[in-house]
């Protein structure tokens, strides 16, 4: 019992920690493990690096490092090539995030109990949350993880002292923004708050010796960054500043639709309020607006004066906890000069905004969980008269304690009650297909339409690349799949020698089109008109035409394979 009493929180919170993870994992299994193309790309990445590949970014992204693709490397030697093995790798990051947010809510709040229901709250986080943090989606979740680290050595730079290890802390912050600027570009919304905390500590900070320490660390951390831009003619700077190709940009919203897009959708994804799938309910969203309204309210007037003080540029009253309101506070504005804010923006009804802002979701914890935990160790005196004379016994000092821990109770209760009620609603399946399909139920498994088209020996294919991603990790590469309409288009080119093999004159091509209602297809119409026979075959949403009396080039019948977002 002693040995419990001592080591109470941490009991606590390996209880929590293991009972989030096995949520997650019940999640996973009612969505039978399955992926959408965006996670099968990672997942193939992370095939062709056990084959002897080593990709430094994500195929077509040369700004998203390919880190997500080794951690999902290994995992395939234990769990085999498929999506249970790539799901494994952002399961754990998920859960990770459990203990990381514990320790950095312990810090900055300098409690235990803060600690732990910052964690509480993580575990069980709203259901939007929960199937974003599950998607190998190339290191989203990761950067949450990420985002901590830099929190926890900002802590020490900024509000202690530790003059013996003050070079040692310049360099591990250092490698790790420089290792979030290789891959992790999310963790911008983490750089501008730490950045000018570390200004109010010391104005000249960037004049100082272990400053350059830093910047030596970046760049070993950065390295793969450059090595890879200076043999690839700075692809990256290029793919941001170079005009786009075909018309998908749909040009820049304005600054006011943004805005109120983060307001009215962003927001209320990162509560809980709000999801793709179903309505969450008008009482739901009444409480977890209060609730998460009333926190940020009572932070920002609890430390008015250290805010002040951000404009006097003084850290004389700030507090650890300003650093996470200077977070929330700047997220709004750093998603809307963004260009994440006009991508995420310029495609209408597909969910691209939210996870670009996860980041915020991840503090939303954090911050309720730090203020639950001051709330209770603040003396509330009742000096009413009906209050001693109900409880006599009591006393004045225990009544304030047993209706302050009650209140704090019933909030925690609340907040997880509606986090997890919805999960109830949930097609899991559902959930977690593309975001590019929000109406598209994907097959759960791929097995039977890959049997055929290696029965009927078609090894290339032009189909949609969500769809067609998936078929490659399952099909372990057996049948290979180009976007070839998205790249006409001026979509991302992700397997370059895919697209020149399919186009060799001769080359045996099938058509994969998603087609739920089964209809006539306008392709059917494009090869009748060529004189082409061919085959039809529907594995729902599916369906797969096969050109039989000769082989058919995709540019042929390119605007016949037209699908609809």
């Amino acid at each position: 019992m002693a040995w419990l009493k001592l080591h109470q929180s941490g009991v606590v919170l390996a209880l929590v920690v293991l009972t989030g993870a096995a949520m997650r994992l019940f999640v996973l299994g009612k969505a039978h493990f399955i992926g959408d193309g965006d996670e099968a790309l990672i997942g193939l990445m992370a095939m062709h690096i056990t084959q002897g590949q080593f990709p430094v970014f994500t195929y077509g992204l040369p700004y998203m490092g390919a880190t997500e693709s080794y951690f999902i490397a290994p995992l395939y030697l234990l769990f085999g090539i498929s999506e249970v093995g790539m799901k494994i790798a952002p399961w754990l990051a998920s859960s990770s995030l459990i203990i990381l947010n514990y320790v950095v809510a312990r810090r900055f709040f300098d409690s235990p109990l803060a600690g732990l229901l910052a964690a509480t709250l993580t575990a069980f986080p709203p259901l939007y949350l929960t199937i974003t943090g599950l998607r190998a989606w190339g290191n989203f979740i990761e950067t949450l993880l990420l985002g901590d680290l830099l929190f926890l050595l900002a802590y020490h730079l900024v509000f202690t002292d530790h003059r013996n290890h003050k070079w040692k802390i310049w360099g591990l912050f250092g490698l790790a923004v420089g290792y979030s600027f290789y891959g992790y570009w999310l963790a911008a919304f983490y750089y501008l708050p730490i950045f000018f905390f570390i200004f109010l500590k010391d104005k000249l900070f960037f004049l100082r010796r272990p400053f350059l320490l830093f910047i030596g660390a970046f760049f070993v951390g950065s390295l793969p960054f450059w090595i890879w831009n200076v043999f690839n003619n700075w692809a990256t700077y290029h793919f941001f500043f170079d005009p786009p190709k075909g018309n998908t940009g749909g040009g820049k919203p304005p600054a006011l639709d943004v805005l109120n897009f983060f307001l009215t959708t962003s927001l209320r994804l990162a509560v809980g309020s709000f999801n793709y799938w179903f309505p969450v309910g008008t009482a739901f969203a009444l409480i977890l607006h209060t609730i998460y309204g009333l926190t940020l309210i009572g932070w920002l007037v609890a430390r008015w004066r250290g805010m002040v003080d951000w404009f006097r540029l003084s850290l004389k009253a700030a507090r650890p906890v300003d650093m996470l309101l200077l977070f929330v506070l700047l997220s709004p504005l750093l998603y809307l000069v963004s260009g994440v804010g006009t991508n995420a923006f310029a495609l209408p009804g597909v969910d691209t905004t939210g996870r670009y802002l996860l980041p915020l979701m991840g503090v939303a914890p954090l911050l309720l969980g730090g203020g639950l935990a001051t709330l209770a160790s603040k003396e509330w005196k009742l000096k009413a008269k009906l209050w001693k004379e109900a409880s006599p016994k009591l006393g004045n000092r225990n009544l304030g304690k047993l209706l302050q821990f009650g209140l704090i109770g019933i909030g925690l209760a609340l907040v997880l009650f509606c986090n997890l009620y919805p999960y109830r609603r949930a097609d899991f399946v559902w959930a977690f297909q593309s975001p590019y399909y929000m109406n598209l139920k994907p097959p759960v498994d791929n097995r039977p339409v890959i049997a055929y088209l290696k029965q009927e020996g078609i090894e290339y294919l032009t189909c949609n690349h969500w769809v067609g991603n998936r078929l490659m990790l399952s099909a372990a590469d057996a049948v290979k799949c180009v976007d070839y309409y998205d790249l006409q288009q001026g979509g991302l080119e992700r397997f370059p020698h895919l697209t020149a093999t399919l186009l060799e004159p001769g080359r045996q091509v099938g058509f994969l089109l998603i087609n739920p209602g089964g209809e006539r297809l306008p392709l059917e119409e494009r090869l009748t008109e060529l004189g082409v026979t061919f085959t039809r075959r529907d594995f729902t949403p599916y369906s797969v035409i096969i050109p039989r009396s000769r082989t058919v080039s995709p540019p042929e019948v390119l605007e016949a394979l037209r699908y609809p977002y």
